[in-house]
């Protein structure tokens, strides 16, 4: 009697998840408690696909024609339209269970919000906005985002967010630029831990070039040689320059050295590359090629 209320239960759920219905001839010769257990599996199979962690994961990779993306947003009850915004969470391990506890807490009590562990260190937040929110906002919560899992799970991550869309159909779009804007920040600002899909300066633009473009760049301002080849004070030298906006005076401050030493590891630079980076176009040049030599390393490494 108990197995025989168990499978109707079970018979009742497989109808209410798929639309499917059947009854079982009490004549039949078969072992209810069995067949409820089969029945059980399916159902949780089919939530399972069916639940908005899928569909949203679905959604993101472009595994979704337009009109399944508004039937399945019936079906789970979620809104198609609506201001949000994606942010991308990626966590130096695979699946990182401590990571997606902390982020959970982050967006409890918003039921409009919603966490989706991608394949591998990603993860995907979905996250409903107010009008009346800006981007300066959202650098804020990305900001949010890291300190928390560095204090209370430990987790070393960086957080890259897109522009705010409306529909859900526009998310997969966005998803992909921002997925774009970690790879960008991981290859060329290393010690950035939060970035944004709509600046990514220069860096998107190297991203983007064919190798062998960037090959011919760099023979043509290195010869046979690399910016990996400078000794690493003359890079550490180089790079605070750069920060300092081509001052300096305030590089020297910033490094605690005499001006004088600073203008000598300049020149040292100027004599292994003919590259005086004091003056604007060779900074630009240097720059760029630098960039170049850390996008095809990045490649070589696969």
């Amino acid at each position: 009697m108990a197995s025989e209320k168990k499978l109707a239960r079970e018979l009742r759920e497989l109808n209410r998840l798929t639309g499917i219905s059947f009854s079982i001839d009490e004549n039949e010769n078969m072992d209810a408690e069995e067949l409820a257990e089969k029945l059980k599996l399916l159902t949780e199979a089919f939530r399972e696909k069916n639940s908005r962690t899928a569909y949203f994961k679905n959604l993101l990779t472009g595994q979704m024609e337009v009109s399944r993306i508004y039937e399945g947003a019936a079906r789970l009850h979620l809104t198609a339209e609506g201001m949000m915004r994606i942010y991308v969470i990626e966590t130096e391990n695979v699946n990182d269970e401590s990571a997606l506890m902390v982020l959970r807490q982050i967006i409890a009590g918003r039921s409009t919000d919603h966490l989706v562990p991608m394949d591998g260190k990603r993860i995907a937040l979905i996250r409903a906005e107010k009008t009346s929110e800006r981007e300066e906002d959202a650098l804020v919560n990305a900001h949010t985002i890291v300190d928390m899992l560095n204090a209370e799970a430990m987790v070393r991550a960086r957080c890259a967010f897109g522009e705010r869309v409306q529909l859900l159909a526009a998310l997969p779009q966005s998803y992909r630029e921002v997925v774009l804007a970690l790879e960008v920040g991981r290859i060329f600002y290393m010690h950035e831990t939060v970035m944004r899909s709509t600046k990514l300066g220069i860096g998107q633009l190297i991203y983007r070039l064919p190798e062998d473009v960037c090959r011919r760049f760099l023979k043509e301002v290195f010869k046979d040689k690399s910016p990996e080849d400078l000794d690493e004070e003359t890079r550490a030298t180089v790079d605070a320059f750069f920060e300092n906006n081509l001052n300096i005076s305030e590089t020297a401050r910033q490094l605690f050295i005499h001006r004088n030493t600073l203008v000598y590891r300049l020149e040292k630079l100027k004599n292994a590359t003919g590259l005086d980076v004091r003056a604007f176009e060779d900074a630009m040049t240097y720059r760029i090629a630098s960039m170049a030599a850390s996008f095809l390393k990045d490649r070589e490494k696969g």
